[in-house]
């Protein structure tokens, strides 16, 4: 059984079927999920109020998109803990899964392939060659 699971969620993997999975990652999970939203970077040419406004909002947006994974989790009452953070999604789940000392990594996948895909490797596959951990990949 895994004590710290991480669940990077997009956009794009959110809702029923997000659900299941996480549902079924509660079932081996003995601590806690952390579930990750990778939001979008605020351009550096946006600045002052209007640069924390716009971080605000996706914030706002990304803790809103989370929201029915967490009534999930506390109707099944697993701990668990929410971060959302900018950059570039591979770099950040891999930081992420380390700064939190997880022991598994739950990926989503559609298993369509775009054309940056399929030249430059899809998230699923870029994120397990630069981890050691675990990672479960859950396809539609």
């Amino acid at each position: 059984m895994y004590q710290k699971i991480l669940v990077p969620v997009s956009a794009k993997h959110s809702g029923a079927r997000a659900n299941k999975a996480l549902a079924h990652a509660a079932k081996i999970c003995e601590g806690e999920i952390v579930l990750l939203h990778v939001a979008e970077s605020v351009s550096n040419f946006v600045g002052g109020e209007t640069r924390k406004e716009r971080q605000q909002a996706i914030e706002i947006e990304s803790l809103a998109m989370l929201a029915p994974m967490l009534e999930e989790l506390d109707e099944a009452g697993i701990r668990h803990r929410t971060r959302v953070k900018p950059g570039m999604v591979t770099e950040v789940i891999v930081d992420v899964a380390q700064e939190e000392g997880v022991d598994l990594i739950v990926l989503f996948t559609d298993g369509r392939d775009s054309l940056k895909d399929l030249l430059f490797g899809s998230i699923t596959e870029r994120v397990l060659h630069m981890t050691d951990l675990p990672v479960l990949v859950v396809r539609k």
